[in-house]
């Protein structure tokens, strides 16, 4: 059986110290003004504005985190883009 993954797309604008991202992943999970959230396989389309951290889950429980202010993250068909250090 296959697991279901997201595609995954970081953009970091200069200010942000880690380079961009581009490659598949379990799970993101970040923070709104709402509080803290993941983005699983098969979530819904989504839109928000992040703040602080966002954290990329890969499988065997390995992890990238990417620190900021603020920046945005869109979900559409299982595919992630967020726009870090806006």
């Amino acid at each position: 059986m296959t697991k279901n993954l997201l595609e995954v797309k970081i953009f970091c604008s200069p200010i942000i110290k880690k380079e961009p991202f581009n490659g598949t992943a379990e799970a993101v999970s970040s923070q709104n003004k709402l509080g803290k959230f993941d983005i699983l396989p098969g979530h819904t389309n989504f839109i928000t504005l992040i703040f602080d951290s966002l954290t990329v889950h890969f499988p065997h429980k390995k992890k990238l985190t990417y620190q900021f202010e603020r920046g945005v993250l869109e979900v559409n068909e299982n595919k992630v883009n967020v726009f870090l250090g806006l």
